[in-house]
């Protein structure tokens, strides 16, 4: 009797361990989801997964979710040696949560963004160098989640940058965002990089629909996204194709 009462305390801690640990993930989640109320809820998140890290290293939704949070703020850093730093530090988060959980596929696709991110802050070589890495990562992505729709803007958006004569393709960039907007009608990023890639074809009517569209969004899916970000750009790259 006493040493099934003993396991079953035993059982008991785990499990309120793990649902602590699970809450305070949900914590960290919604302080870098509200960032846009306050700059400082970025570091707070960052703080708390870095603790939950140092605790639960095999723990995969906390190593992904902290290499979320270092992309994120490898994007706010100023330095290109800071911005290096935190994407770098975010890709290898993401790279140990996929050893632990190779169908992980926010795991994946954070080392894909960070990747990328190295990629475009190191210059053009280093981004050409990635694509087959990034690519790789893509197609695992999508075979696990076909409507994961932030791999398919990151997919639409390697068509876009890429040259043509190294596989750069406008109409697959397009297919992939409508595929995506068909999935998500409140992304705004879709609707923003729809803007990009029209624009690039020249199709300016059509490009001033989708960001137009995008400042007319009601219930954004990632709301400080678009407010510190999609809106803006929106904006920005009406003005630049307003007398065309």
């Amino acid at each position: 009797m006493f040493r099934n009462s003993a396991i079953m305390l035993v059982l008991a801690g785990v499990l309120v361990f793990a649902q602590s640990s699970d809450s305070l993930v949900d914590v960290a989640i919604d302080l870098y989801e509200t960032r846009h109320l306050n700059s400082s809820n970025l570091i707070e998140s960052a703080e708390i997964l870095g603790n939950l890290a140092d605790q639960e290293p095999d723990n995969v939704r906390v190593l992904y979710e902290y290499a979320k949070v270092h992309y994120l703020l490898g994007d706010e850093a100023k330095t290109k040696g800071e911005k290096l730093v935190l994407y770098e530090k975010g890709k290898d988060l993401a790279e140990i949560a996929i050893k632990l959980d190779e169908q992980a596929v926010w795991a994946h696709f954070w080392y894909v963004v960070n990747l990328g991110r190295i990629g475009q802050t190191k210059g053009v070589l280093n981004s050409l160098a990635s694509v087959p890495e990034i690519k790789k990562e893509l197609d695992k992505i999508l075979k696990i989640d076909p409507h994961h729709t932030g791999a398919l803007d990151v997919k639409a958006m390697l068509y876009y940058e890429l040259p043509g004569l190294l596989g750069g393709n406008l109409n697959k960039s397009f297919e992939a965002l409508n595929q995506g907007i068909a999935i998500d009608s409140n992304y705004a990023l879709l609707y923003v990089d729809m803007g990009k890639v029209l624009i690039k074809k020249k199709e300016y009517e059509q490009a001033r629909w989708y960001l137009k569209k995008t400042l007319e969004l009601q219930k954004p899916t990632y709301v400080a996204d678009y407010v510190l970000d999609d809106r803006s750009d929106a904006l920005k790259l009406l003005e630049e194709i307003k007398d065309k």
